[in-house]
């Protein structure tokens, strides 16, 4: 389950989460802790500063003999796990790892206005077309958009 709400928090593939080290964090100027690496899939530099949820998971799992900064689990035994969350939750849909960096792009960020081009970057994305099918506008950032430009164009005289 944690590893999953890692996920979350963070924009995290699985294959990064469970090999992620001390390496993989810095303070910036403010003292704020961002994670820095590069992903398996595709090399590409992902950076996300650390929300208070990761920091407090990365806090309960330190372990100084451990190289990784959270515990490894084999991917089998974490789609086990997975599919009794799902069970245990009541959730219909097949619940799967990949789903926490979903959630992430769509529910952490865009929805709280971050810039696409933005999230791309935290997930590590060559491509924003890629970032575009995780981060999906949901009803609520449509609506908040939308009043958003028509206070943003109230003077405006639309022709008719």
């Amino acid at each position: 389950r944690d590893l999953f709400l890692f996920a979350c928090y963070t924009g995290t593939a699985y294959a990064d989460t469970v090999s992620i080290t001390e390496e993989n964090l810095f303070r910036d100027e403010e003292g704020s802790l961002w994670l820095k690496y590069h992903r398996k899939k595709n090399k590409m530099l992902a950076r996300v500063k650390l929300l208070p949820e990761a920091l407090a998971m990365l806090e309960k799992y330190k372990d100084p003999t451990r190289p990784t900064l959270l515990p490894p689990q084999e991917f089998r035994v974490l789609r086990g796990n997975m599919k009794s969350l799902r069970v245990l939750s009541g959730i219909s849909m097949d619940l799967v790892y990949h789903v926490g960096r979903h959630s992430f792009a769509s529910l952490v960020t865009l929805e709280e206005g971050v810039p696409i081009e933005t999230i791309s970057r935290m997930l590590g994305h060559n491509n924003i077309q890629t970032t575009q099918i995780y981060a999906r506008v949901t009803p609520k950032k449509l609506f908040e958009d939308m009043d958003k430009f028509i206070e943003a164009n109230k003077d405006f005289k639309f022709a008719l």
